[in-house]
């Protein structure tokens, strides 16, 4: 794992904890309501260093995890577009 990665996992554990993840979703327009029914701790894309932001309209840019339907999930509130800024280097 890169050293960006390493720190970043880091810092999602120390707020969230680090029980693990059964179950990722990447929300798309419309869908935020899924990311408010999650008993858990949300993270802004802005707050977690280098993490490309999701800025399509519609999008809520942040990391939620937590409990959903008995499921330890993360949600993530949207992603960044290739036509937003190309491809990441």
């Amino acid at each position: 794992m890169s050293k960006n990665a390493e720190t970043l996992s880091q810092q999602i554990k120390s707020v969230a904890g680090d029980a693990p993840v059964r179950l990722g979703l990447i929300l798309g327009s419309g869908l935020g309501h899924i990311a408010d029914a999650v008993d858990g701790v949300a993270i802004p894309y802005d707050d977690l260093p280098g993490f490309p932001h999701a800025g399509v309209s519609g999008h809520n840019p942040k990391l939620v995890i937590g409990d959903l339907e008995g499921v330890r999930v993360a949600v993530f509130g949207g992603r960044a577009h290739y036509y937003e800024k190309g491809c990441p280097t």
